[in-house]
């Protein structure tokens, strides 16, 4: 059978009259995704098919589907035996009109006992903006990790960041094509809710409201035990902390949605009029001065963030408030800022599994 020649049967189904558009067979759509990352269809098939996805839309069941092939090809990150590892990812194409706080939260998350891995990739469309790996190497720390050095540094610091450049290859190699589009799809969303870390907790960044519900089952689906699913800044792994915003935590197969307004976990309200965007040098100046314990909005945000990761970690049932005071402990002993300094040290192996 020729290359795309099978794709052409599914693409028949996906692209039928606007009076018979819907939702695909999950199973069709994992047979879709196989081929489409082992070059079993082609650019033209690949484009058509993901665009019209785009307009007829996903539901969980298809996320999930779309995702299963993704997990198979995932190269393995096995970290040590520890606490549960929580996997942090939002929009991959970064964030132009905001400080990016991500980096610094997951960071002191970690300082804080967590572990955490983030994941994301350059060059995503549509918008390429600053991505988490752009501010780790403001603040010093080199990244992406390759797949090994990104094992190796969680067993060592409890933190890591990588690109599925080198966990996810195949879905790497469709980036030509997908700025060829320049139309968010279904890929946008599925890269978020794939990790190569086995069982691992998920924190899930969106855009729109409308995720907040299908995101979540898509994760049930897939059989993850523990997540975040929240409504992000531009769409990024950063939660907003002005109390206005819905964040839905998944566990034992249960969907809870909360919102929590910044005074109850004791921190103030910011902002982008708080934080206005001027420059990455910037952005990395008050990144650090913030983990160097200086009070103020900038702060407040990574302490909310950092916590959000601790607690979609957590099994036990402390309240967010005490991973607040965790996340500050963390910060204000300096144990954020010598762990800094200890990833700004070059990992020792630098070969990929």
């Amino acid at each position: 059978m020729s290359a795309g020649e099978e794709f052409r049967e599914i693409l028949k189904l996906r692209a039928r009259g606007p009076a018979h558009l819907g939702f695909l067979d999950p199973g069709l759509c994992e047979r879709a995704m196989e081929l489409m990352l082992s070059g079993g269809a082609t650019p033209v098939q690949i484009g058509g098919f993901l665009l019209v996805g785009r307009a007829v839309g996903d539901s969980p069941a298809e996320m999930a589907a779309y995702a299963r092939p993704m997990y198979s090809l995932a190269r393995t990150i096995e970290p040590a035996p520890g606490s549960p590892v929580v996997t942090v990812t939002g929009g991959f194409d970064g964030k132009v009109r905001t400080f990016n706080v991500g980096a610094a939260a997951s960071l002191v998350a970690a300082a804080a006992g967590g572990r955490v891995l983030m994941l994301g990739c350059e060059g995503t469309p549509p918008k390429e903006g600053r991505t988490v790996f752009d501010a780790l190497r403001s603040l010093g720390i080199s990244s992406p990790h390759t797949a090994i050095e990104a094992e190796l540094s969680l067993a060592e610091h409890g933190f890591a960041a990588t690109s599925a450049e080198h966990y996810l290859p195949e879905l790497h190699a469709l980036l030509d094509l997908r700025w060829e589009m320049m139309r968010r799809t279904v890929l946008n969303v599925v890269e978020k809710i794939v990790s190569p870390v086995p069982g691992s907790r998920m924190m899930v960044g969106i855009t729109h409201r409308p995720f907040l519900k299908s995101v979540p089952m898509a994760l049930m689906d897939l059989g993850v035990e523990q997540a975040l699913v929240f409504q992000a800044i531009e769409g990024s792994d950063e939660a907003p902390l002005d109390g206005n915003s819905s964040l839905v935590r998944v566990r034992s197969g249960e969907t809870e949605e909360f919102r929590f307004s910044p005074d109850s976990v004791g921190l103030s309200r910011a902002t982008r009029s708080n934080i206005p965007w001027k420059s990455a040098e910037d952005e990395t100046s008050h990144a650090l001065a913030a983990l160097e314990g200086e009070a103020g909005p900038v702060g407040d945000l990574i302490l909310y963030n950092a916590a959000l990761r601790l607690w979609s970690a957590a099994d036990e049932d402390t309240p967010l408030a005490g991973w607040v005071e965790r996340a500050r402990e963390a910060l204000n002993s300096g144990v954020a800022l010598r762990l800094l300094d200890r990833l700004r040290q070059p990992v020792p192996v630098g070969v990929e599994h």
